[in-house]
């Protein structure tokens, strides 16, 4: 039970793993829903919805992730000021087992500091222009694709650190998804040498480069891969 709950949990946390100061496409309001496989020792299999909209003057920015024994919501509320994403606060939820984990970050351009509340282990740290949170990347990465930008690194306030989430672009192949057949451009994520875990984002230039698909691998024979499903604008 323990090995395939943190395995769940590692798949669900790509949502809060998985923005640059140049935006190119619009942002719109949207909802997203995508089915999770993982295959290990067994097979399990869940649903993560993305969801971004516009919430008291500001952008709202929130994925909930569920599956059979763990469920992670995050959500990050944005400004877009100078062309540039700039995240206010950083919620992150997650569930296990009945046992529960809550943090709430929150960002201070005026001083450029981000605080974060999270229980016994409250940190404090200096930030820079263009520094972002743990979800809020992800909206950067769809777009710097879009624009056609083929290696980015985005600093990302993490556990009290800044730490540079890397990525670069491929190629081009096709995905079958529930949604149906698109060409998509395949995006790997840079990690350190000696890491195990390989991450590969597809974005389908159709869907307004939404991510149509999501394969990770843990070890050779642990993989997690999430398809979308539906897509409203």
């Amino acid at each position: 039970m323990k090995y395939i709950t943190s395995a769940v949990i590692i798949t669900l946390t790509f949502w809060a793993s998985l923005l640059h100061a140049s935006p190119t496409t619009e942002l719109k309001p949207f909802t997203a829903t995508y089915e999770i496989d993982w295959n290990g020792s067994i097979s399990l299999s869940g649903k993560t919805t993305r969801h971004l909209q516009v919430k008291d003057q500001h952008w709202l920015f929130e994925s909930k992730a569920n599956a059979m024994f763990a469920s992670i919501f995050e959500s990050s509320q944005f400004q877009v000021k100078n062309s540039t994403i700039q995240p206010l606060t950083y919620v992150y939820k997650r569930s296990v087992l009945g046992k529960k984990r809550n943090a709430e970050v929150h960002f201070d351009w005026s001083n450029l500091q981000v605080t974060n509340k999270v229980g016994d282990k409250p940190w404090q740290m200096g930030i820079k222009p263009g520094v972002q949170d743990k979800i809020s990347y992800q909206l950067l990465l769809q777009q710097d694709v879009a624009a056609g930008i083929k290696d980015v690194t985005y600093n990302v306030a993490d556990g009290g650190h800044l730490k540079k989430y890397r990525f670069k672009t491929e190629g081009v192949e096709i995905i079958n998804a529930p949604i149906g057949e698109y060409e998509a451009i395949r995006v790997v994520r840079v990690r350190d040498k000696e890491s195990e875990r390989q991450t590969f984002i597809w974005f389908a230039p159709e869907l307004n480069y939404q991510i149509i698909k999501l394969h990770q691998v843990e070890k050779k024979d642990k993989t997690y891969t999430l398809l979308l499903n539906t897509l409203k604008y």
